[in-house]
């Protein structure tokens, strides 16, 4: 029995398997000159392909008629060859996908660089025509752009405003941030390929390490917040000490006036039982101890800032003389307090000074350091705006430059 004497329905059973093979052995053929596979394989592919083109043209030309190839095959010489071609290319099928697994070629390439976490995009730097963009890449440009990299040069642009609505930092290695929580350092360079110069922009995942950036900025406001909390704490505790010490002065004050008038009755009563000269002693003394305005020296102003100042060993050198007017103290103790932080924090000194002059309705109060001065504008914020608030609730000034050096000046005005 031969291929024609088959029914309509075996004969085209077996022309769609005959087809079926034709195009592996053409797809494989394709894919061995893509992956460059060598010429002998390439060459086998060919051949196979051209032989099973030919079995059906031939099987085409009976199945409708036509004997223009007078070739009639047994039909199970027929089906051992299609079998044996079956076998052929799923062999090549199976030995190309080895090959792959063992050998770099650009498919291999594109398939790695799809699947870095990493964005990657180059670009002509004439027109911009994209020439390699990873997956990683497309995908950041759709999530903050609503659609894929189609122009290099409008993508970097575009990462590069200000305006952009997921930024979330500026400068020379901007990050952005996609919306389901990814954040992405985006750094630009320049490569050199073969005397052509390629731009480059590569996406870096930094999620974690922006988070972890977050949360010890929020431990930092926190440590800042406690310092500040601790700071009031410790002057309170040292003005209960020192209310305390006093009390226990008006304890003892209160018990010798009472012993001193305790011996003026008896005197009253009986003046030989007491000695009148000691009586005197007591009484003088007691008047002297209340007569007595002169202050202590923890209850001078500005004395708990100066103990603060020495525990963190900072030496607070004042020329001149702080202002007394009660309104004024707090906002000098705040500005000293400030002082004395910056000194010690940013400029890295161990010398606090304060120059005063005054004039004829307000103080003039200078800060200096020996520490190093500034390296750009400085920002006020925290204590500084505070600050600045206190000084201006009292119809004062503040001024601050940066330039020889770091310096201070609170203009104050006197009470009248």
């Amino acid at each position: 029995m031969t291929f024609g004497n088959l029914s309509l329905a075996s004969r085209g059973m077996i022309l769609a398997v005959t087809y079926i093979i034709l195009m592996t052995f053409i797809y494989n053929t394709i894919r061995s000159l893509f992956l460059k596979r060598s010429r002998l394989n390439i060459v086998a592919s060919i051949v196979a392909t051209l032989i099973t083109n030919l079995l059906l043209q031939i099987l085409d030309m009976h199945h409708i008629g036509l004997y223009v190839i007078k070739l009639e095959l047994p039909l199970p010489i027929l089906l051992v060859i299609q079998i044996l071609l079956l076998l052929i290319a799923v062999a090549q099928q199976y030995m190309i996908g080895k090959w792959q697994e063992t050998h770099i070629s650009a498919m291999s390439v594109k398939e790695a660089f799809d699947m870095l976490p990493t964005g990657l995009c180059y670009y002509n730097d004439n027109d911009g025509m994209p020439l390699m963009v990873n997956q990683t890449m497309q995908d950041i440009s759709v999530d903050l752009f609503g659609k894929g990299v189609t122009d290099g040069k409008e993508f970097c642009n575009r990462l590069n405003e200000t305006e952009t609505a997921m930024a979330v930092s500026e400068g020379k290695a901007p990050l952005v941030r996609c919306s389901d929580g990814r954040t992405y350092s985006i750094r630009q360079q320049k490569l050199f390929i073969k005397n052509k110069e390629i731009p480059e922009i590569i996406a870096a995942d930094v999620s974690r390490e922006y988070a972890l950036t977050q949360e010890l900025e929020e431990r930092r406001t926190k440590a800042a917040q406690l310092n500040t909390r601790l700071k009031a704490l410790l002057r309170t505790i040292e003005y209960l000490t020192m209310s305390r010490e006093l009390l226990q002065l008006k304890v003892a004050l209160h018990d010798n006036i009472g012993q001193s008038i305790l011996i003026a009755r008896r005197y009253l009563a009986e003046p030989q039982s007491v000695d009148r000269d000691e009586l005197l002693y007591l009484w003088k003394d007691n008047i002297r101890h209340l007569l007595n305005e002169e202050q202590e020296e923890w209850e001078l102003p500005y004395y708990v800032i100066s103990k603060e100042a020495d525990k963190l060993g900072i030496k607070l050198q004042i020329v001149g003389e702080l202002p007394k007017e009660t309104k004024l103290i707090p906002v000098v103790d705040s500005a000293i307090s400030a002082h004395i932080g910056n000194t010690l924090k940013h400029a890295d000194g161990k010398l606090a000074t304060i120059k005063v002059k005054e004039t004829g309705g307000s103080y003039i109060l200078t800060f200096l350091n020996d520490g190093k001065k500034p390296e750009k504008e400085i920002e006020e914020k925290g204590g500084l705006r505070n600050l600045r608030h206190d000084i201006e609730s009292v119809g004062g000034s503040l001024k601050i430059y940066t330039s020889p050096e770091f310096c201070m000046e609170i203009i104050l005005p006197k009470e009248d």
